[in-house]
């Protein structure tokens, strides 16, 4: 007889509360359509009721320390080594952890110490595992060692109970390492689920053999049998509407809406998987997709019937596609359909900064609020190094739009490239004394070989020498049971086309500057009023404000060149006329207008609403 046993879908910590598990979500609705009961456990949501929320949601962020990964060493494996050169190594990481969390660094040893093991009986006392047929761990970012240390606390208790691990943090040597370093592991799932899982779930609850099914590694007569990465799903539009009942529960059991009772939830949608982009020119520091990259998206009608059905349950408007970049179809067949029903419904994207003036426009009407662009840069040269294929004068204009719509840009800086150069750093940090007023990047940091990316498959390509495992992993598995160079997905590295540390302290001090002013007291400003052939400059950029008044051909000029434009495209508009060159000058002069990359940008932001 085939079982009928229910499932049990664990996401674990250490994530922020503020988002539902998206592969829960998901993986819930489509077993049930394949005829098996599941049921989720969003563990993650009861952590902070455990440690306090503040910790948690401090915790959650994804450190160069991996510190959400570290307080699970003990739990996990049942050993740990003393740890002082883990703190001062992450010194200046560890400080602003503590300062965020209102802790100290004996707190965290405690935690790891004693919280965090004290956590997993909890999640294995609260449940009666005894009744599922199976137990599978989804895992991002941050989940490996808390879902670890549950397996092993299950498999103390419940010995024949079938164990699976998947997800996007499991690609195939991270979940070889992990199915051998870990014997209460018995299955790992690598790639799409929608074809193949199925029946990998009915062989596992019915106790019949499944290994070689693509997409399963397990473990026979001592040897790990791998049937291949699942192929990849190429209709999306299969996949059902995301149910997040259970989330929805636990944030009001772990009290996590009375710790953050304005925090909107963000529902997690996916409208796509793999990076058309990528596909053409890979990003050289980006590690995601991998075998995944073939680009796939829900039709547009799919995506706003389900955002109607997700509203509609859950009274909740705001969505985070987790598309890591959205197809160019919906800036008009979705967003404009969205714009047109005068929706409220507010969504995240991750973009590529090609979007002009009008289109950010009409996708901000049709509620797009937020997004990830991948700027990454001002420097068109450093660009070219990142094969970026952008510019520095696009991804000002970006940002310049994105301000004046009200649209969150969460953008990066990344330096650390084989090639740069000095004068790329002093070009950056020149901008960026310019334009205070636009908002300013969420971090700057020195770009990664993130396990599969080019820098990282190929690194003697891209100037990188010296690639070893981030320094964190030292501190986190226990040496000799895994191989670090296969069980990291960080990894350091130097090389001779390097510049030297010191090189980039200007640019970190001026990131840091323009952050702060952000965040402290009244924001920068520069704006501009008209009337019919006069403009009016407000900057409130560097202390007293100043006003500057243009009119007639000056008025028009700086109005021209609110998108960016050539010298041959200004003379074009405006001829070989006598005032023109001292006029664009002047504008530089006054840091008014900059030129970059052969191109002139009006930097003031209308107050004009209709622009």
């Amino acid at each position: 007889m085939p079982s009928t046993k229910p499932i049990a879908l664990v996401s674990m910590p250490t994530l922020s509360g503020r988002f539902p598990s998206f592969q829960l979500g998901l993986l819930k609705p489509f077993l049930e359509q394949q005829g098996f009961s599941a049921q989720p456990f969003s563990l993650f949501m009861y952590f902070g009721t455990h440690v306090g929320w503040q910790m948690n949601e401090v915790l959650a962020e994804v450190w160069p320390s991996l510190v959400g990964e570290w307080i699970w060493t003990k739990a996990a494996f049942g050993e740990h080594e003393e740890d002082p050169e883990y703190f001062e190594v992450f010194e200046r990481n560890f400080r602003t952890i503590c300062k965020l969390a209102g802790c100290s660094l004996d707190d965290l040893r405690r935690l790891r110490d004693d919280a965090a093991p004290r956590f997993i009986d909890f999640c294995v006392d609260s449940v009666d595992w005894s009744r599922f047929g199976m137990v599978g761990f989804s895992l991002v970012f941050q989940q490996l060692l808390a879902s670890i240390a549950l397996a092993r606390a299950l498999k103390a208790r419940h010995p024949s109970l079938p164990i699976i691990f998947g997800g996007a943090a499991l690609e195939d040597d991270i979940a070889e390492e992990v199915i051998r370093g870990c014997p209460q592991v018995d299955y790992v799932f690598c790639g799409d689920a929608e074809i193949s899982l199925p029946k990998i779930v009915r062989g596992i609850l019915d106790e019949q053999p499944v290994g070689g099914f693509p997409g399963l590694m397990s473990r026979e007569g001592g040897q790990v049998v791998f049937g291949g990465r699942a192929a990849n799903l190429r209709d999306l539009n299969v996949t059902p509407v995301p149910e997040f009942d259970e989330y929805f529960y636990a944030r009001t059991e772990s009290r996590y809406a009375q710790y953050s009772p304005h925090g909107e939830v963000l529902l997690p949608i996916e409208t796509a998987r793999g990076c058309w982009w990528g596909v053409k020119h890979h990003c050289t520091f980006c590690g995601l997709n991998r075998a995944g990259m073939e680009f796939r998206a829900k039709e547009p009608q799919q995506v706003m019937d389900m955002l109607e059905q997700l509203s509609r349950r859950y009274g909740r408007l705001d969505f985070n596609a987790i598309d890591n970049i959205m197809a160019p179809e919906y800036t008009e067949q979705l967003f404009g359909r969205l714009a047109e029903a005068k929706s409220d419904i507010r969504l995240h994207y991750e973009i590529r900064p090609h979007f002009k003036r009008d289109q950010l426009a009409r996708m901000r009407s049709g509620g797009l609020v937020s997004v990830q662009p991948g700027i990454e840069s001002f420097s068109t040269h450093v660009l070219k190094l990142m094969k970026k294929h952008s510019t520095g004068m696009r991804n000002l204009e970006l940002m310049k739009w994105c301000t004046y719509y009200g649209i969150n840009n969460l953008y990066n800086i990344l330096v650390g490239f084989a090639g740069e150069t000095a004068d790329d750093y002093r070009l950056q940090c020149d901008v960026i004394e310019k334009i205070p007023h636009l908002q300013p990047p969420y971090a700057i940091a020195k770009a990664r070989a993130d396990r599969g990316s080019p820098m990282f498959t190929d690194p003697d390509k891209h100037g990188v020498g010296r690639l070893r495992p981030a320094d964190c992993y030292r501190y986190i598995f226990p040496r000799g049971r895994f191989n670090p160079e296969r069980i990291s997905y960080y990894f350091d590295h130097d090389g001779p086309g390097m510049l030297p540390e010191h090189e980039y302290d200007d640019i970190f001090r001026a990131v840091g500057g323009w952050q702060d002013r952000w965040r402290q007291g009244e924001r920068p400003t520069l704006q501009y009023r008209k009337s019919c052939a006069s403009i009016f400059i407000e900057d409130a950029r560097n202390g007293s404000p100043r006003q500057f008044d243009y009119s007639d051909g000056h008025a028009a000029l700086y109005e021209f060149c609110m998108d960016a434009k050539t010298e041959h495209a200004i003379k074009t508009e405006f001829g070989e006329t006598d005032w023109l060159a001292p006029a664009l000058a002047e504008f530089r002069q006054r840091d008014l207008m900059i030129e970059l990359d052969g191109q002139y940008l009006s930097l003031a932001l209308p107050k004009n609403a209709y622009v």
